[in-house]
């Protein structure tokens, strides 16, 4: 009689090799579809709670910052962005 520990890794190897083989069988289009859908999912979470949306935007605004130096747009340092307001 196996022990709890191999009947669990076998079913982990069986549930893997499924996985594997959904994930094998599925097409590009079918994929995209499902990126499309959790991408909804997560922006309905998100307008749920404005304070979140708005922490949100911040975060996002404030990792894209840029500066102009010697006339080009380069992204500000994360050691400058630290530094920054």
């Amino acid at each position: 009689m196996p022990s709890d520990s191999e009947s669990i890794r076998a079913a982990i190897e069986l549930r893997t090799r499924y996985m594997r083989r959904v994930r094998e069988n599925r097409s590009p289009g079918d994929r995209l579809a499902d990126f499309a859908k959790l991408q909804q999912a997560s922006m309905k979470v998100l307008l749920a709670s404005p304070r979140g949306y708005r922490h949100f935007i911040e975060r996002n605004l404030h990792c894209r910052r840029v500066e102009v130096i010697d006339g080009e747009w380069r992204p500000v340092s994360p050691a400058r962005r630290s530094q920054l307001p």
